[in-house]
């Protein structure tokens, strides 16, 4: 979907911002103890779609906020030739229906993050879902919403 996200010139710190937790602060994940052998965590989804898709549509969200936090996401992003910007696509175009799990994960530093993940088909040709033609691409991702919103992308591949 081409236009679906701004893309600013500088970072734009939000002073007020809605929360991109869809989970109560009081029932949110708080540890990942234990996340080699069990990772799943039965709250999701865990962020709220529509906001952070409002957030990637308003045009002060800056691709810099795009963290690609495994070296494996960054390789996956490389093979099929992806971008930072076609990931914002790629996330603008999730529906709720594409919501597939929710799971503990760990980033290159070894820092564990509570990531939502979704399952969409999409034609990265034309930058937009195609149900019945695209691909099957698997995007698992966490938020970090305590001053400036980071999208820490942990999973971006086919499949």
């Amino acid at each position: 979907m081409p236009g679906c996200f701004g893309v600013a010139g500088f970072i734009t710190v939000i002073t007020s911002f809605p929360s991109y937790w869809q989970v109560p602060r009081e029932h949110r994940p708080l540890s990942p103890a234990g996340a080699k052998k069990n990772r799943g965590i039965r709250l999701g989804p865990l962020f709220n779609l529509a906001a952070l898709q409002t957030l990637l549509r308003s045009g002060d969200f800056d691709t810099d906020q795009l963290w690609i936090a495994t070296e494996k996401c960054n390789k996956d992003l490389r093979k099929e030739g992806w971008s930072s910007t076609d990931v914002l696509h790629m996330l603008c175009a999730l529906t709720t229906a594409d919501y597939y799990k929710s799971e503990w994960c760990e980033d290159s530093h070894g820092h564990w993050a509570p990531c939502d993940a979704y399952r969409l088909p999409y034609d990265a040709q034309r930058q937009c879902r195609a149900p019945s033609s695209g691909l099957r691409v698997y995007l698992k991702f966490s938020i970090d919403d305590d001053a400036v919103v980071t999208i820490a992308l942990v999973s971006c591949h086919e499949g």
